[in-house]
This record gives structure tokens, sequence and C-alpha cells, in this order.
């Protein structure tokens, strides 16, 4: 037996010993009184069977065990190498009263096949016929000691022996189906014992799984209570709880009645929250349950968004890498030219517009590979304070023009994004660019806001006083190649919004505001 299964059977048989304490105080408690007061019936005293001073000493012994086993009943419980103490102990004592008695014929004899069978359950089932055969052996003994068995076969007495024989056999019943049942706990418990561990395994590989799941995972039944859920069903949904019922389900629950074996997939609003739910059909123990994958309309767009944006990132390297290597082959013949025909006005005029070309293509190939860039995220908390006043430094060492006319209004102390701090610099670059190219350029050219946007996000608002984005255009605002500039790629303003984007982030127009707003995460502090 496995030291898990000893455990069990252990902890299940633990008050045996309690109840046989209560057995020996039944035994010793109302012979004490019969002998004590005297019982008579049909005029014979019976507590005078008893010899006072044997008896006495077999109940001040008796009691003594009985005071032992309350103050220290762990003793009664022992390896299984050898038989137990406290089973012969008691076997024992029960012979002895036997004799005291006044042999078998007193009918105290059956008092012995409690003990037999407690041995046996106090061993595990172990040497049931060594305790049967003990009791057996005392009794003969006992015949011995009365006289009932002589020296000549003829000379017995036959009542005590017949009654000896079938106690023995009694004993030996009763230690086998004790041992029988006794083996069979055993059985029973070191199965249960491997059924648990496994069920515990397999729970813990399920919550493992389950808390891994990218989606919220929530588990009903047809009255709408919770079963079960993962950690990203909590993140959704704060105020879950097991064996609740959540109303807000109550939808999903009557779709599911109408065809109770199909699953089924749907977007609803939870909690005022947009979700995509896949639902799949449970039968468990006749328990009808119902699976839920649940997952923000947001974020399924976004990662789609992000599949998609992918594979274009891996077409437009491959395209620069390959417009890279003609263009420079042209620039070069270009340059090669234009040697010794400075004098010549209208090639000196071709060869500027092969140039203003070139380097307008270039200019496209570098915003293609910053756009490629955007997966390549080391997102970090930026405190937009300290980051404003370089940001504002280093754009006017480039547009000396614009000192003075840069305004910031923070809403707030210490407000922290977690961005990549390299894709926060480019997109405020571009945002920046566009506003003082499109501005009076004068002291109020460009106005920042810098303010939190509910509980997990700060927005940034770059708004400029010029006349704004006409309505015809602002729908093709963040389209790829869209420009109206003829210098322009078309390019900027859609890489600073899959750079917002990539940093789990937001770039819109407000026409109201004549600017573009960022929204960005907000780093949490630790204690939220």
């Amino acid at each position: 037996m496995s030291k898990s299964g000893f455990q069990e059977l252990g902890n299940l048989s633990e008050r045996i010993p309690g109840l046989i304490n209560i057995a020996r105080i039944a035994i010793v408690l109302p012979l004490l009184v019969m002998h004590a007061f005297g019982v008579y019936s049909n005029g014979t005293h019976i507590g005078m069977s008893f010899p006072p001073v044997e008896f006495y000493s077999w109940a001040a012994l008796y009691s003594f065990l009985i005071l032992l086993s309350v103050a220290r009943p762990d003793w009664q419980w022992q390896t299984l190498d050898l038989p137990n103490a406290s089973a012969v102990v008691d076997i024992s004592m029960m012979r002895i009263l036997v004799y005291i008695a006044g042999g078998v014929d007193s009918g105290f004899g059956i008092l012995v096949l409690p003990f037999v069978a407690t041995s046996c359950l106090l061993s595990y089932g172990h040497y049931p016929m060594l305790y049967a055969g003990y009791a057996s052996m005392l009794f003969f003994f006992n015949l011995l000691l009365d006289g009932s068995i002589r020296l000549h076969p003829f000379d017995w007495d036959t009542q005590p022996l017949i009654t000896t024989v079938l106690l023995c056999g009694a004993c030996y019943l009763v230690a086998m189906l004790t041992s029988f049942a006794a083996r069979y706990l055993e059985q029973a418990t070191e199965s249960a014992s491997r059924h648990q561990l496994a069920y515990r395994r397999i729970s813990g590989l399920n919550r493992l799984v389950l808390n891994r799941v990218q989606e919220a995972v929530i588990v009903i039944d047809s009255t709408q209570r919770v079963w079960l859920f993962n950690k990203q069903a909590k993140t959704y949904f704060p105020g879950l709880v097991v064996d609740q019922q959540e109303v807000v389900f109550g939808e999903l629950v009557t779709r599911w009645q109408y065809h109770p074996d199909k699953p089924f997939e749907t977007d609803i609003h939870i909690f005022q929250h947009a979700m995509h739910v896949r639902a799949v059909p449970l039968i468990q123990e006749q328990t009808e349950l119902l699976m839920l994958y649940v997952r923000s309309l947001r974020e399924v767009a976004a990662e789609a968004m992000s599949t998609k944006l992918t594979s274009l990132g891996q077409l437009t390297a491959n395209l620069a890498h390959e417009i890279r290597n003609p263009m420079s082959a042209i620039r070069h013949a270009s340059d090669l030219l234009q040697e010794g025909n400075e004098a010549d006005a209208l090639k000196a005029k071709l060869y500027n517009i092969i140039d203003s070309n070139i380097q307008r293509i270039d200019k496209m190939l570098e915003d293609v590979s910053l756009f490629n860039k955007r997966d390549n995220i080391s997102r970090q908390p930026i405190n937009l304070m300290k980051f404003w006043l370089e940001f504002k430094q280093e754009f006017t060492l480039n547009n000396p023009d614009a000192i003075g006319c840069l305004r910031m209004n923070m809403d707030g102390n210490n407000l922290t994004v977690l961005v990549d701090p390299m894709h926060l610099q480019q997109v405020m670059w571009n945002l920046c660019n566009n506003a003082w190219r499109h501005s009076r350029q004068d002291e109020n050219a460009i106005t920042v806001l810098i303010r939190p946007s509910g509980r997990m996000h700060i927005s940034i608002v770059v708004a400029d006083n010029g006349k704004g984005v006409p309505p015809d255009v602002r729908n093709h605002l963040f389209e790829p190649f869209y420009t109206t500039e003829k210098q322009g790629t078309g390019l900027g303003l859609y890489v600073a919004r899959e750079l917002a984007h990539a940093n789990m982030g937001q770039l819109h127009y407000h026409p109201e505001m004549n600017g573009f707003e960022l929204i960005l995460p907000k780093e949490q502090a630790r204690d939220e």
C-alpha cells in the first residue's frame, strides 16, 4: 500500500480508538454497577459470581487502560511490522474477565468478538488469523484452567467445549470478514487517492490553460449562473463571482436555448463593452453548460489590423529594398551627366527635376522603413513634461522660426505614458511639422494640450491656428500616399497612426479643435 493510501486510510479510521474506548467503558461501567449495588434475578445475586479481589483488580487495570487511551490515544497506532499491541491487550483482558466470571458458560466470551474485529481494523486488515488464533488459544487455555479439558478425552466436559469451539469459529469468521472489509477499504482509499491526485493535476492544468488563453472564458448554465471563469474574464468583468447569476448573459442564454447543441458567434454589448462572443454548448454529467469565449471588438480589430499590416510591412520592405538599387544607379547616372554641362540651362532644369524626384522617392523609402519598424517596440514609462521640454528644444533647433511659437498646457502633474520613446518622438515630430506648415507661423501657431483621458489613457492634442483641413480631405487624411502637397509623400500621418496603434493607442483628427489627438495608455501605478 502506498504512503498516501495509508494516510487516507488513517484519516478515515482515526476515530476507531475512540470507539474502542467507548466499548471498554460500556463493559467496565455496567459490571462495576452490577457488582457494587447488586442486581438480583430469581433470588441470586449476580454480582457475587465475581470474586471481589480478582474482579476489582481487573476493573482497576482496565480502567487504567481506558484513562491511558484518553490521554494518549496514539499509543494504539503502530507500524504494521508487528501485531497491534492494544488489540492483544483487549483480547487478553476479555479472556481474563471470562475466567473470573467462571468460564465460557458465563456468556462473557462473546465480548472477545468486537475486539477481534477492531484488532483487524487497527492493523489495516493484516494478521487476521493471528488475532483469531490468539483468542482461540486463550479459550482453550481457559478450558484447561477450569478443568473442562482433562487427561482422558472421555472425561471432558462437552458443553463448555462446544461453546468454546463455537466461539473460536466466530473469532475466525469475524477476523476474516473484518480483514476483507479493511482490505476493501484500503483499495477504495488508494483508488480515491489516485483519482483525487489526478483531479488536482487536471484542475491545475485546466486553470493554467484557461489563464493563458487570450480570450475571456466564462462557463454559465441555463439559469445564467456562473460556474467558472479565468483571469482575463475578471479583467473584462471585475464583478464576476462563481455561483452568482449574471443577467447580462440573458440574450446569449436565450439564443443558446433555441439550438442547445449548436455553437454560435455574435457581437454583443456586455457591461457597456462591445464584445465578440463565441459560445460552445457543453454537456457534463447531465448538466447543460455554455462556455463563452469573449474578446473585445477593439482587440479583435487591432489584431486583424496587425496581421494585415505585418503582411503589408513585409511587402513594402521588399519593395523598398528593390527600389533603392535602381534609384542609386539613376542618381549616379544623373551626377555623371551633369559634369561639364553647367552652361546648358535646359539640361540643368532637367537635372533638377530628376534630383527632386529622387529626393522625394528617398523620403518615401525612409517613411516606409520607419513604418516597418513599428513592430520593434520597446514600451517604457515616459514622463510627458520631461519629454516635451526635450522635444521642444530639438524641434526649435531644426525650425528656428518656430521659437516662441509653441505653447503647451498640461492638465495634471506627473503624467506618464507607457510607449516606445522613438515612436512617440516620430509621431510628435510628424504632428508638429504638419501643424507648423499649416499654421500662420506666429506666436500662437501651435498649441499642445496634455490631459488625462479616462482612467487608463492620456490625451495629447496638437492644434494649430491655420485654416484647418477641408471637409473633402478629412476622410483621406490617414490614407497612405495621399497628399495635397507637391513635395509630400502621403505617408507621414499614416505612419504616425500606425505607430500609435502599435503602442496600444489611437490618433484622430478633430475639426472643432483644428488639430490631432494622440491617445496613449497611461502607466498604471502599482497600487491600482
